[in-house]
């Protein structure tokens, strides 16, 4: 073995498991530079929490409205089905019945017989023809129905409509 491939080999070994790399003035030709990875960035944060965004609520009473005094309302005469959830607008002399309305079913609701103590209105869902093909979903609707004068402490009795 000659004297220089003795001396390359204890240098590969002998140098604790580095191997120095030769030191060049420039970049070899023909080759691509390569390029530092970049700077690491701050990790980040998520945004702070904040409140949820003002809406107008699908359910419940709609901000302006009231909702009546308990026991106020009557809607022991409608068949199970039609709509009872009420709110009172304009200073009570809107009645907004909130409602679902489905397929091919239409809801109407108007003012019946208004009295010092009650007022009667009126619920009515038009079904379909027998046949008729309808679409499967559901809308949420308000019926709102003006009174003569506001409600008040008078009673609201819901009744199925013709």
């Amino acid at each position: 073995m000659g004297a220089s491939a003795l001396l390359l080999t204890v240098a590969a070994c002998g140098g604790n498991g580095t191997v120095a790399a030769p030191v060049s003035s420039g970049p070899p030709s023909g080759s691509v530079p390569v390029s530092s990875p970049p700077p690491s960035s701050p990790p980040v944060s998520p945004p702070p929490v904040s409140a949820p965004p003002k809406s107008r609520p699908t359910q419940g009473v709609p901000p302006g409205d009231t909702a009546p005094a308990a026991g106020q309302i009557n809607a022991s005469a409608l068949p199970a089905g039609y709509p009872h959830d009420v709110t009172l607008a304009e200073g009570g002399s809107v009645v907004v019945i909130q409602a679902e309305e489905g397929g091919c079913d239409k809801l109407s609701a108007k003012a019946g017989e208004q009295t010092a103590t009650q007022v009667a209105v009126l619920v009515t869902i038009t079904k379909a023809p027998h046949g008729q093909m309808c679409p499967m979903h559901v809308r949420e609707i308000s019926l709102p129905v003006r009174l003569a004068a506001p409600l008040g402490g008078r009673e609201l009795v819901l009744k199925p409509g013709p």
